[in-house]
């Protein structure tokens, strides 16, 4: 885009978050403070997740999932893996919590600097690679918690 304008994210995330939004065909939504849409990750039959963004201690913070709550049979395999790709990669980190549930949500989160400038296109690149990186997040930390939550992998020999 010729002559794009750069915007600082302390005072131009939401218009940035909105253009991104408007460039996927999504509507967004709002809750305390944050804004928040549904999109599919990597074309039509990807999977659909939910990107919320917000403001936390001088940062942008952007939590990407696809709302899959952890049981405790699966909770300790999946903090592991979480643990495992956190420890490999370097964004975006994988993160298990949720307030507003008893189970955990798998989330993959980036934080993004409110003094970083950036333009439109530059936004929306950014959460474009973000939703590539948390598929790939989600279905290695799901996958391993499932193949690990059965109480036989964890027994003693006979």
């Amino acid at each position: 885009m010729p002559d794009e304008p750069v915007v600082e994210l302390l005072d131009g995330w939401e218009s940035l978050m909105w253009e991104w939004a408007r460039r996927r065909g999504e509507p967004v939504h709002t809750e305390d403070g944050a804004l928040y849409l549904e999109t599919k990750a990597g074309g039509p039959s990807g999977p659909r997740l939910t990107v919320d963004v917000s403001r936390a201690a001088g940062s942008l913070v952007v939590a990407v999932t696809d709302g899959t709550l952890v049981p405790a049979d699966r909770l300790a395999p999946t903090a592991a893996a979480a643990t495992a790709w956190n420890a490999r990669e370097v964004t975006p980190t994988a993160v298990l919590g949720d307030a507003r549930s008893d189970e955990p949500l798998l989330s993959a989160v980036l934080t993004l600097p409110l003094v970083c400038h950036l333009t439109a296109t530059g936004f929306a690149t950014t959460l474009d690679a973000l939703l590539d990186r948390s598929v790939r997040l989600l279905r290695e930390c799901h996958d391993l918690g499932f193949v690990l939550r059965s109480t036989d992998d964890l027994a003693g020999p006979e």
